[in-house]
């Protein structure tokens, strides 16, 4: 049951992610798949960024979600002003 809900809270918006970069930034199968990967590199930021708060896990889990999504958003919005300088404003 737990899989199913990491599966439903993670994977399924990051093919929406996916679809989003084909369909509206017009992005390739595997360049679509280069920008969602940036959530891996994200995710190891917001997990080094949590490590001092180990002795508390439900703060480090939400440190972790927190810098991992900031992490992403930039590096998205990085990607988007490197393709589309005037949708990037």
């Amino acid at each position: 049951m737990g899989i199913l809900a990491v599966a439903a809270l993670v994977v399924v918006p990051l093919l929406r992610e996916y679809a989003d970069f084909r369909r509206a930034w017009g992005l390739g199968r595997l360049t679509a798949l280069g920008v969602t990967g940036l959530i891996v590199p994200a995710t190891a930021i917001g997990l080094a960024v949590a490590l001092p708060f180990a002795a508390w896990p439900l703060v480090q889990w939400g440190v972790t979600v927190a810098a991992a999504l900031a992490a992403y958003s930039l590096a998205v919005r990085a990607v988007e002003g490197l393709l589309a300088p005037e949708r990037a404003s």
